[in-house]
């Protein structure tokens, strides 16, 4: 059974949820996560609601913390939409009393399911691990296939979402679950092709060393984000950059050259401290845009992906549901140069954090949280996923890693990764939560917290 058809039930109380609106003529508000799965949820519903010729009013969120709740103008309308959020939140949306919601999400839910005037899908209620087989673009899309068959061409942006959610985590880190039935819609509609190689972000006419340098997920300390270094770095293990003047492209690689990067990168990033099972993510699945230009920085997903959040986290919102949505040019322009600036900012802060390791990483028995002041708090999740493959030598024993930032006035932000299967982080910091008085939550292998500064050496105490 595929599982499309394991959420058909909670598909359709979804599409019905949908189906209501043009009959009632107002425009809904949609409330989205602003990381790439949230974004590309986001752009499935704006696009399923402009085809319908429904208006709508679109805003994203860092989490429905109660000081962003009270913000949300939710009683101004008759239809509101959460995505990638909201499973965990259920009773404070029941207790603002919103008319009617639909929560589309793949965090675990609230205990007690049923709040009246609120439809959810999550694959968590039909008993699908929706942390590992699903991400919030798979649901959205999954809700609006049901709603409007012909949103099919949209897979694409569900795959996207689900590699930006990094949810790429079956054999040679191929999507697996409701993600996997979504790619293979969009290869059948021959909109995806995919391939097992070496994970290079960009297609095979990039030049060798352009596609290291652009590569960040993993993340090759030294290589990620210089073109200089790269270059360098293929000179040394014994493969020329270079055919004449020009320089090599990933596709002039010869199988012996290929086996021998993928060897030296391994070996280069375990001795810098990424952990094997990080270091080995530098080979598997590609997957690309079939019709995409060949030197396009959509064309590779897992690049796409990488895109979205970079422009989620520098709230350059509507340019990514632009480019969702087909739209290119000036918009393609100001993600490249976001995207820049994006990259100079993550550099800066795992330099300071390698080179005053010390002074900023609190350490607990369990886990270590990195206190940064100054770093913006959008970006502690990204910075955390980076810090805790490149940093895996200096937290031996540690199950878990946090990244701490300002957020408003007398609270910290934290983004936790694990370190350990053996810890489940949603559970431990929903647990955390209770006891330091904040809010906290999220999936087994990431999650956040939100404490006040005055309780931080509690947590500290704590983990």
């Amino acid at each position: 059974m595929s599982y499309f058809e394991k959420l058909k039930p909670l598909l359709r109380k979804g599409a019905a949820f949908l189906g209501e609106i043009p009959r009632e003529g107002s425009a809904p508000l949609i409330v989205a996560h602003y990381d790439a799965d949230g974004l590309a949820a986001a752009s499935i519903m704006a696009y399923l609601f402009t085809s319908w010729g429904i208006d709508f009013h679109l805003t994203f969120i860092e989490q429905l913390y109660p000081d962003v709740f009270s913000e949300l103008p939710l009683r101004d309308y008759s239809r509101v939409l959460f995505l990638d959020l909201g499973s965990g939140y259920k009773e404070l949306l029941a207790n603002a009393r919103v008319q009617s919601a639909l929560v589309v999400d793949h965090h675990p839910p609230h205990p007690q399911q049923d709040f009246s005037g609120i439809v959810e899908v999550n694959p968590y209620l039909a008993g699908i691990d929706a942390s590992a087989f699903s991400c919030a673009a798979s649901v959205a899309f999954a809700v609006a296939m049901e709603a409007d068959p012909s949103m099919k061409h949209l897979a694409h942006i569900a795959v996207v979402g689900a590699l930006g959610d990094r949810m790429d985590n079956g054999d040679k880190f191929s999507l697996t679950g409701l993600n996997s039935d979504v790619l293979e819609i969009a290869k059948q509609e021959g909109i995806v092709e995919e391939s097992i190689g070496l994970r290079l972000f960009g297609p095979k006419t990039r030049p060798i060393v352009t596609a290291l340098a652009a590569t960040m997920d993993p993340f090759i300390p030294g290589l990620s984000g210089s073109e200089t270094a790269a270059y360098n770095f293929l000179r040394r293990i014994g493969i020329e950059p270079k055919e004449g003047n020009e320089l090599r492209t990933l596709g002039s690689l010869t199988k012996e050259e290929e086996k021998l990067l993928a060897t030296e990168l391994v070996k280069h990033m375990v001795l810098s401290g990424v952990s094997v099972r990080e270091a080995q993510k530098i080979v598997g699945y590609n997957y690309y845009l079939a019709k995409e230009p060949p030197n396009s920085m959509l064309k590779d997903l897992r690049e796409y992906a990488y895109l979205l959040n970079a422009l989620g986290r520098m709230e350059q919102y509507s340019t990514a549901v632009a480019l969702n949505m087909g739209y290119k040019g000036k918009h393609l322009a100001r993600a490249e140069e976001t995207l820049k600036h994006y990259r100079r900012l993550l550099a800066k802060y795992i330099s300071l954090v390698e080179n005053e390791w010390h002074s900023i990483i609190k350490e607990g028995t369990a886990g270590a949280i990195a206190f940064l002041e100054g770093l913006p708090p959008k970006l502690t999740g990204s910075l955390c996923s980076v810090l805790s493959s490149i940093m895996s030598g200096r937290l031996r024993g540690k199950k878990f890693l946090g990244v701490a930032a300002r957020y408003g006035e007398g609270k910290w932000k934290i983004s936790f990764r694990r370190l350990s299967d053996d810890v489940n982080l949603g559970d431990l910091l929903r647990s955390l939560a209770s006891k330091v008085g904040g809010v906290g939550g999220g999936h087994p292998a990431a999650g956040g917290l939100l404490v006040d500064e005055n309780a931080v050496e509690k947590l500290l105490m704590e983990i």
